[in-house]
């Protein structure tokens, strides 16, 4: 049998896989769990009738392109629109990494950020977040001084944590750092950034600084995680730049013309994201009232792990239940109770039980206020028989 040699380093790449099971409610993946307005599905329909399935999509997505920058007051120049903001993340880790370059991402983040590092030939460079999940600016400007990183990303709001992370320390970091900086906006809209000049995020700061690049999504508050659309805005020189690796025709033209229409419309997403702020915050409440430690949520989804006390009971239920099977300290086994009694109930949330900096963290996206009762009452149900409550 012949042995194939992959690329050097592609064989320590772990690949990006997330749980898999029959569920009847899914929140593992930080979608959106409402339909479109029916308005805006109405005029998708509509505009789908004289589509043409045979012809190329615009080769940068100039339409919707346009629609961005008329936003932001920005010329058509500044923005890029990609297969989700992914793409976007990616290419620009191919454009401004390489061989011997290194690339500087939060920890714990986005676990695609060490992905595209390692796919653009460059040295994976992490940066700490504090235990609850914040950036301390200073740190992150001393790192940068020290390593010289030739690409610097920044989520905020962080994922899987969910903190958000004032505009004066992202200021501060652009302000002081040397490289380009992404600044991975995709949940902005759930810390209230819908509008173009929400002064919380870095899009304000494009006529300030010409070093960074804001990416966004219509994944996620817009819910067309289906489309894979994002866009990026930034300056003329990195655009022009990122612009250069990216390919023509990238973007399907049906997820364009969604996006277009939604885009158009987005106003209307707005009574839909408060709701899903307003379930966050009653999901938190009641998940710290159980006795679990929640961090702080700017996004549609939340982060929790049990306190000592909890995670004792649970994991000595889990162990009893054969819902912990596996070693470790009783926060870690507590979370594995918590998320196999989920999915056994056919609820599908994210496990984060075994990263270190996470031990025991389940991640729980906001579905619909009727999916949100019943998590939370098989979250309770778990504790009760657990005798934590």
């Amino acid at each position: 049998m012949t042995v194939f040699k992959a690329r050097k380093g592609l064989e320590e790449l772990e690949e990006y896989t997330v749980e898999h099971i029959d569920a009847d409610i899914i929140v593992n993946a930080n979608e959106c769990n409402w339909g479109l307005p029916p308005a805006v599905q109405t005029e998708i329909a509509e505009a789908a009738k004289a589509f043409a399935f045979n012809r190329y999509p615009p080769m940068k997505a100039e339409k919707l392109c346009q629609l961005i920058a008329a936003d932001f007051g920005l010329p058509e120049i500044n923005v890029q629109v990609g297969n989700g903001s992914s793409e976007l993340l990616q290419m620009a880790c191919y454009a401004f990494g390489g061989s011997g370059r290194k690339i500087a991402f939060p920890y714990p983040s986005f676990s695609m950020y060490g992905v595209y590092t390692k796919l653009s030939d460059s040295k994976p460079l992490p940066y700490t977040l504090n235990e609850d999940g914040y950036i301390d600016a200073e740190t992150v400007i001393a790192f940068c001084r020290l390593e010289k990183p030739a690409l610097l990303i920044v989520c905020n709001p962080n994922n899987p944590t969910g903190n958000y992370n004032s505009l004066w320390q992202m200021e501060k970091i652009l302000a002081n750092v040397d490289c380009p900086v992404i600044m991975d906006e995709a949940y902005m809209e759930f810390a209230g950034g819908y509008d173009a000049a929400f002064a919380g995020s870095t899009m304000t700061l494009l006529s300030k600084y010409d070093n960074f690049i804001c990416l966004r999504t219509f994944s996620k508050a817009y819910g067309l995680a289906s489309m894979r659309v994002g866009y990026g805005v930034g300056g003329r020189d990195l655009m022009r730049i990122l612009g250069k690796v990216l390919l023509p025709y990238h973007v399907n033209a049906f997820s364009l013309l969604t996006a277009e229409i939604v885009y158009k419309h987005k106003q209307l997403f707005v009574e839909r994201t408060n709701q899903i702020i307003g379930e966050r915050e009653k999901m938190r409440t009641a998940l710290a009232d159980l006795g679990f430690k929640v961090w702080d949520s700017a996004t549609n989804f939340l982060m929790f792990t049990a306190q000592p006390e909890l995670a004792v009971k649970l994991s000595k239920f889990g162990k009893n239940e054969g819902l912990a099977t596996e070693e470790g300290t009783a926060r870690k086994l507590a979370g594995q109770t918590v998320f196999r009694f989920l999915a056994n109930k056919k609820i599908l949330a994210r496990d984060f039980t075994r990263n270190q900096a996470l031990e025991g963290g389940i991640r729980l996206t906001l579905g619909t206020p009727e999916e949100n009762i019943i998590i939370l009452g098989m979250i309770k149900e778990v504790c009760e028989r657990a005798g934590g409550i």
